[in-house]
């Protein structure tokens, strides 16, 4: 992938560090691993925030920066990919998740009847006890795979991109070449 992309999308690391708020923490902010755009800083981080946005925490940027900061990974993206779920995306996220879960461990829920009427949040509570199981083997294999096929991706994009940066270095060498033989020859 190119690196201009993901310089635009990432603060730089002196404007981080040198928050007044982060001061305490500065120490851990200074790798400077956490700030290289190479293939395997960003798919790590890309893996990281993915697998943590599945993850229904309170406090998920935090988990993934101190995620981040352990695994040497790119922390920008880490912590702005656990935005790929927010409170729009939450509701279809934890139906999906419920169906993969409830597929993988067979369980099926009661459609909501007499006085409930329809699907609503206290509907749902009252179901707890009944989905928790199917809703959590969802969630943690949504994290999983797309964790797998954020950091897959990357690498397989990373290593096109420079395969084709490569064959545009090559053809330009050979056109200079090319551009350079008749002018020898006289």
């Amino acid at each position: 992938m190119p690196r201009k992309f993901f310089r635009r999308l990432t603060p730089s690391r002196n404007r981080i560090v040198n928050q007044p708020f982060l001061r305490p923490v500065a120490q851990f902010l200074g790798d400077p691993n956490l700030w290289h755009l190479n293939r395997r800083s960003v798919s790590g981080g890309v893996a990281l925030g993915l697998f943590l946005a599945f993850i229904p925490l309170p406090g998920q940027m935090l988990i993934a920066a101190v995620a981040a900061i352990a695994m040497r990974v790119n922390i920008a993206l880490a912590v702005a990919l656990v935005w790929t779920t927010n409170p729009l995306t939450i509701p279809p996220l934890l139906w999906v998740a419920y169906q993969v879960g409830a597929l993988l461990t067979g369980a099926s829920l009661d459609p909501p009847t007499g006085e409930q009427g329809a699907m609503s949040i206290s509907y749902a509570m009252s179901q707890l006890p009944v989905i928790w199981l199917p809703l959590g083997v969802g969630l943690v294999t949504l994290s999983f795979v797309s964790s797998l096929l954020g950091f897959s991706i990357i690498r397989l994009l990373w290593r096109l991109n420079i395969a084709a940066h490569k064959r545009r270095r090559q053809a330009q060498r050979r056109q200079r070449l090319r551009q350079s033989r008749p002018e020898q020859r006289h």
